[in-house]
């Protein structure tokens, strides 16, 4: 099966790649399931990736059984679900005591396969003076925020500070928009798909990005969608 991964045209072999992979993982706390050939599956996550030892350090079970039988296993197959597939494999992993828990580790992967899906290609998004706002009608205001990247699937927003409670996993949010150069405000339907801590502002304010999805999308919404990444994705070549 490694073989497999080496010679698929989407595997990874530059470690700097494999590195920064993994590390966007640790980011958005991205869901990852480590499965046995003997049956046993775990959902994890990379908790750190050690460039310099060479070492990534994964959630555990709090089942020890489960544990066991993960490190008694001579080899494991290390997935995630969605739209990014990222897999690789792994022999012999084993465990460590950590200052905040115990955790798996092993060494870094030199061959890494990515798929991505087309309808979750996404591009970054102007910010400043250019960048596009979503506005969402929450039960006492309609709150905005701007969009940091999109997709033909949905799009992402960039919080600063707790989000409000509504704005929670699940949740559907109609009669929402989006402000298009040229175009003007353009009808949405979106669901919370994800909703995560990123880093900080220079003032110590947390940001949170927040994932959305595209909920029943209409033709027009659609192609205007699709023309404004074609758009983003010519200037990108551009300035290549």
């Amino acid at each position: 099966m490694t073989q497999r991964i080496e010679k698929s045209e989407f595997s990874k072999h530059n470690r700097k790649e494999i590195v920064a992979i993994l590390e966007d993982m640790v980011r958005h706390h991205m869901a990852l399931n480590i499965a046995t050939h003997d049956g046993v599956n775990l959902l994890s996550s990379v908790l750190e990736v050690d460039s310099e030892d060479d070492l990534i350090y994964l959630d555990i079970s709090p089942d020890e059984r489960i544990n066991e039988k993960i490190t008694a296993s001579k080899q494991v197959t290390l997935y995630t679900n969605g739209g990014v597939e990222i897999r690789w494999y792994g022999s012999n992993l084993e465990l460590v005591s950590l200052t905040d828990g115990d955790a798996f580790f092993m060494p870094i992967p030199k061959v890494i396969e990515r798929i991505q899906r087309r309808e979750y290609f996404r591009l970054n998004t102007p910010q400043g003076s250019k960048a596009l706002f979503c506005k969402l009608p929450l039960e006492k205001e309609i709150f905005s925020a701007p969009v940091t990247d999109m997709s033909v699937g949905g799009l992402g927003l960039t919080v600063k500070g707790e989000p409000p409670a509504a704005i929670s996993q699940g949740a559907v949010f109609e009669k929402c928009s989006v402000d298009f150069p040229e175009i003007g405000p353009v009808p949405l339907t979106l669901k919370v798909f994800g909703l995560w801590p990123t880093s900080k502002t220079k003032s110590g304010e947390q940001l949170y990005h927040v994932g959305l999805a595209f909920v029943n999308l209409t033709g027009r919404s659609s192609n205007v969608v699709q023309r404004y990444m074609v758009q983003l994705e010519l200037e990108r070549i551009g300035r290549l």
